[in-house]
């Protein structure tokens, strides 16, 4: 089942790893994704360094489907994809329950 988090963007309900409400976030960090920085390989080399592992899911893609208007909550796949939303994380998880009645 897909639910609609912006304007003609369709998220598989099965896939959602977790759903963050955006006082949560760490917006400089995915500021950095979006921006094309690679945080992930920063982590990476930095790990190597430290001898502890990298992480698990080492690819990350960034969706705004917010289309210019606040972010309010953020949606986790377990892809590895993080999904910015203008929608606030209790119109998703309210979303999510209507379609599994």
């Amino acid at each position: 089942m897909f639910i609609s988090v912006g304007k003609g963007v369709f998220v598989p309900t099965e896939r959602i790893h977790s759903v963050v409400p955006d006082s949560f976030v760490q917006f400089g960090k995915i500021k950095k994704i979006y921006q094309g920085i690679d945080v992930l390989t920063q982590f990476e080399n930095e790990a190597e360094l430290e001898n502890s592992p990298p992480p698990l899911n080492a690819s990350v893609s960034l969706i705004d489907a917010s289309y210019g208007k606040a972010v309010k909550s953020i949606i986790y796949m377990d892809s590895g994809q993080i999904v910015l939303t203008a929608l606030e994380s209790k119109k998703i998880i309210e979303k999510i329950k209507k379609g599994r009645r």
